[in-house]
């Protein structure tokens, strides 16, 4: 077993957060221990298990090592056409106080572009739909969780009620990724609240978005809603810029390797398949130029089928 150095564990996790590289929050969550845990056990004060603690801590400086000398530098965000495109509609509808729609195949960053405008922007609330949030109840709760009210009423009338004061002249925007998957109480209930507190609000998914908000035959409700759709961005592929820019984000130069790159993303997953393939290429190529041998190796183990030479050409 590792022998552990207390001093040597602390001064190195006290010069992480005081560098801003983590915080006390954060080692807490990537853990398993309190934030109390820690920090009385940084400041030799805490009154129980120093061993497990610093055992964690321990486990968790040895992984980030590890992490450090493993595996490439991975762009945090690559700015490509298609995300200024989402982001141009995001911010219409955050200014204009209407409803954005932006909707189609996946893989092409659009998940990627809201994550970026909501990290960047203010007053931006974004909630993932899913299968058991489809409702309003659960879908008014998720938003009262992402605006932080962590105490909020799990009641409809009640917590509509709060939504509609926290949120009325704000200049918020909510954002709903894979909304494909609310029902329609949902959507109008969402509507209502971007209606009367004078807010942005914006539909992403996949092509059942549109659907669901036209209704197929535009039936009188679905019209009343898809009436206030002011701004509507369907996605269809990826463009040819979309791949330029993870080329230039990877230092990707050469023209072969450029080719294959965009003959992986016409596949299904697209951009996405880009973004698991280019890090594991990156340390196989380690520290030399990523090349086509390193890019189909890492597709291979990946489980993608390879790409051939009249494809890539």
């Amino acid at each position: 077993m590792t022998q552990i150095n207390h001093n040597e564990i602390r001064a190195t996790i006290r010069e992480l957060i005081e560098n801003k590289t983590t915080s006390g929050a954060s080692l807490a969550r990537e853990t398993g221990q309190s934030t109390a845990a820690i920090s009385q056990y940084l400041n030799e004060k805490y009154k129980g298990d120093n061993e497990a603690v610093a055992a964690s801590l321990q486990t968790w400086l040895q992984a980030r090592d590890a992490a450090q000398h493993t595996l490439p530098v991975i762009p945090d965000y690559v700015n490509t056409p298609t995300s200024e495109k989402v982001i141009a509609a995001l911010t219409y509808a955050q200014l204009t106080h209407t409803i954005a729609l932006v909707y189609g195949h996946p893989g092409v960053g659009k998940t990627e572009a809201i994550r970026q405008y909501s990290r960047t922007g203010n007053n931006v609330f974004r909630l993932t739909a899913s299968k058991s949030r489809t409702n309003e109840l659960e879908t008014m709760y998720e938003l009262a969780l992402a605006m932080g009210i962590s105490d909020a009423p799990y009641q409809r009338g009640a917590l509509s009620r709060l939504l509609r004061h926290r949120l009325r002249d704000t200049n918020a925007l909510i954002i709903i990724d894979e909304s494909d998957w609310l029902n329609y109480d949902a959507i109008e209930e969402l509507r209502i609240l971007q209606e009367e507190c004078n807010i942005g609000l914006a539909f992403v998914g996949n092509h059942k978005v549109y659907d669901r908000l036209t209704g197929g035959t535009r039936s009188v409700d679905f019209a009343r809603l898809f009436s206030r759709v002011a701004k509507k961005v369907v996605i269809n592929g990826v463009m040819a810029g979309d791949v330029e820019a993870f080329c230039k984000a990877w230092n990707i130069t050469g023209a072969d390797e450029r080719s294959l790159l965009k003959a992986i993303a016409k596949r299904p997953g697209a951009l996405r398949s880009l973004s698991h393939i280019l890090p594991l290429a990156s340390i196989y190529a380690n520290s030399a130029t990523v090349n086509c041998e390193h890019i189909h190796s890492a597709m291979i183990e990946l489980g993608h089928a390879p790409v051939d030479e009249e494809t890539a050409a």
